[in-house]
């Protein structure tokens, strides 16, 4: 089928460097003291991934951590929270997962503690021997979303967070399990049978990114608006002055630069409906943002 074209496109790659735009403002206006905030800790990330640096890029160059409070049932807790972007460079597997621990190192490479971890959540494939876990080449999130009541946290935990954010200056990341092992992922082993429906499925999948030159534009479409209703949601946080969106910034502004890489050929490529559904996430973004 032929695709029309859609006269007052706006070019991927303007929409790109709005969001891209946005969120430097975003990143001044969610900064505020900057160092001097108590509840920010920012370190500079030095990954030592071993084997897995064979497969796996941290893409993050500075980790910015966060400390909120919330009540649950009437009772204080206490969040920390950080996101990274990793970027899984060829397909791989492993005996026992892809999550990250954390040490915190002086600006003299002196540890001043080991702290929480990173999650990457993997896919699992039972149908292989030992390597269950496994990554498909792509861009993920690590995230660290640890809580604990504050009361626990009163006394020596706090005692850290306050050495950590006077004197941390790097952060090393390490595989969490240290005997785990990593190979290179083939692909889930075939099963008894498949159905005629998604045959069908997947043919007519095949089909359109045949037409739209191998790229899922509806699938690209949904990732650029659910990226969208995100960078809202963590402007509406700053503009409060909720400190909690700086776990988001780094996240937010490296995922703004890959979909604006991934949207660069869709002017020429999108069809009438697909073309309009991207005017309209560009225009309702806008507008929420004033």
């Amino acid at each position: 089928m032929k695709k029309e074209r859609i006269a007052g496109l706006v070019p991927a790659w303007k929409i790109g460097g709005m969001a891209l735009a946005l969120l430097m403002v975003l990143g001044m206006a969610s900064c505020g003291g900057g160092s001097n905030d108590p509840n920010t800790l920012k370190l500079e990330v030095k990954p030592e991934l071993g084997a897995l640096g064979d497969y796996m890029t941290i893409e993050s160059k500075e980790a910015a951590i966060t400390l909120s409070e919330f009540t649950d049932d009437g009772k204080p807790y206490v969040k920390i929270a950080s996101t990274l972007q990793v970027k899984v460079n060829k397909d791989v597997a492993s005996d026992d997962g892809f999550d990250l621990d954390v040490v915190v190192l002086d600006a003299n490479m002196n540890e001043i503690t080991d702290f929480g971890y990173y999650d990457i959540d993997d896919a699992t494939d039972y149908d292989v021997d030992t390597y269950h876990h496994y990554l498909k080449a792509g861009d993920y999130r690590a995230v660290m979303d640890e809580s604990g009541s504050k009361e626990n946290w009163d006394g020596k935990p706090s005692a850290m967070w306050e050495m950590m954010r006077q004197n941390g200056k790097y952060i090393v990341l390490k595989p969490r399990w240290s005997s785990a092992k990593y190979v290179p992922y083939s692909g889930v082993a075939s099963t008894a049978s498949t159905s005629e429906v998604e045959d069908a499925d997947e043919l007519e999948t095949e089909e359109v990114a045949a037409v739209s030159g191998g790229e899922d534009w509806d699938k690209i479409l949904d990732e650029y608006e659910s990226y969208c209703n995100k960078l809202v949601a963590a402007a509406k946080k700053a503009q409060a002055g909720d400190v909690s969106v700086m776990a988001e910034y780094s996240s937010l502004l490296e995922s703004a630069e890959s979909l604006q890489k991934k949207l660069e050929n869709a002017s020429s490529s999108l069809s009438v409906a697909q073309a309009t559904r991207m005017n309209k996430i560009a225009a309702t973004m806008a507008k929420a943002m004033m």
